[in-house]
């Protein structure tokens, strides 16, 4: 199987390239550029860049480093494994063989200068070729890859569903504040109106009252009109 050329067709360079920063066609580990085989993936909480090779040499724990079968779930049950001494990748012990006996060492860390999980042949018109070999390294990356960012998806989602509900319910309290200070505020209002009205307005008299003080003067104008003597008895003191 022939690979394309990895040669940059573009010459623009991008914001984040010109500051420093690893894009997308270059390897966020051996720093090589390759923008056919970079994966993304997200690694610590971090979205990175990586190369078959260095992709598989950061997630040692999810394949076997020999037949490249992708652990989806969990690895293989302990008695059908061996962990590697100094990466703690896990091996299937059918794949590891006769260096199955401990300290076992897994490809990769038997020869960490000249091991590579992914390395291309060049024929002789200078295409890339890649065998099952490499195929099934490059499959099993691509795998990772997809699981390592269905995960974070899954994150993000949970993340956002959790910042919506909690900003729901600020946004609740914060309406139900504006509600509390706005009835504080009528209140402050008819505290300061209620003294004014009261001094524009005369003091009423009870009915009980009133009516008392017209029976006192209907008293008084009839004690006065007894005592009175009347005209006609007047004059006839008068004429005797």
């Amino acid at each position: 199987m022939n690979l394309p050329s990895s040669t940059a067709t573009s010459t623009s360079e991008s914001p984040d390239t010109a500051a420093g920063a690893i894009s997308p066609e270059t390897c966020g580990g051996c720093k090589r550029q390759d923008s056919w085989v970079i994966h993304s993936a997200r690694l610590r909480g971090i979205l990175r860049f990586y190369c078959t090779h260095c992709l598989l040499r950061n997630h040692p724990a999810s394949f076997c480093p020999t037949c490249f079968a992708f652990y989806d779930s969990s690895p293989p049950h302990q008695s059908r494994r061996v962990s590697c001494n100094d990466c703690n990748s896990v091996t299937h012990i059918h794949c590891a063989g006769d260096a199955k006996s401990p300290p076992y060492r897994c490809p990769p860390c038997r020869d960490p200068d000249g091991f590579s999980f992914f390395r291309p042949t060049v024929d002789e018109n200078g295409a890339r070729c890649m065998d099952k070999a490499l195929s099934e390294a490059f499959l099993c990356a691509a795998k990772i890859a997809a699981s390592s960012m269905s995960k974070a998806v899954t994150f993000f989602r949970s993340e956002a569903e959790r910042k919506g509900k909690d900003a729901a319910v600020a946004k609740k309290r914060a309406r139900e504040a504006l509600e509390d200070v706005l009835k504080l505020d009528e209140k402050a209002k008819l505290a300061v109106s209620k003294p004014s009205e009261n001094r524009d307005q005369k003091p009423k008299q009870s009915p009980a009252s009133n009516g008392g003080l017209k029976q006192v003067e209907s008293s008084a104008t009839a004690t006065a009109q007894v005592k009175k003597p009347s005209s006609s008895v007047v004059q006839v003191k008068q004429e005797k």
